[in-house]
C-alpha cells in the first residue's frame, strides 16, 4: 500500500524524505514491513519485523517517490494493520 506524504497536512510538496513512526499491530503471522519511495524497487532490508499478535513501533526515515508517496510492503503470508505517524521531513 502507498500513502501520500508530500503536500498534505503542512508537509511541503517538494520534500525529499520523511520521518515517521511506523506501528505494526494485529499481524496474523510472522513477517516484516519494508518502507520505500513509491515507484522504486524495494530494498533488501526491512524496517520492522513482527510476530503474530504483536504491536511494535519503529522510527523510519524514507525517501519520497516522485509522486510524493511512500510505499509500505507487507512481506508476510498474513494481513496486518499499519499506522504511520509523520514526525518530520527533509527538504532537497
Amino acid at each position: 500500500m502507498s500513502f501520500q506524504a508530500a503536500g498534505v497536512s503542512g508537509v511541503p510538496a517538494n520534500v525529499s524524505a520523511v520521518v515517521f513512526n511506523l506501528t505494526v499491530t494485529q499481524p496474523q503471522s510472522y513477517g516484516h514491513i519494508i518502507a520505500h519511495a513509491s515507484g522504486t524497487t524495494a530494498p533488501n532490508t526491512s524496517n520492522e519485523n513482527f510476530v503474530p499478535g504483536q504491536t511494535i513501533p519503529n522510527s523510519v526515515t524514507v525517501p519520497v517517490g516522485a509522486d510524493g508517496k511512500i510505499t509500505l510492503q507487507n512481506n508476510s503470508p498474513g494481513t496486518t494493520h499499519l499506522i504511520a505517524d509523520l514526525a518530520g521531513y527533509f527538504l532537497p
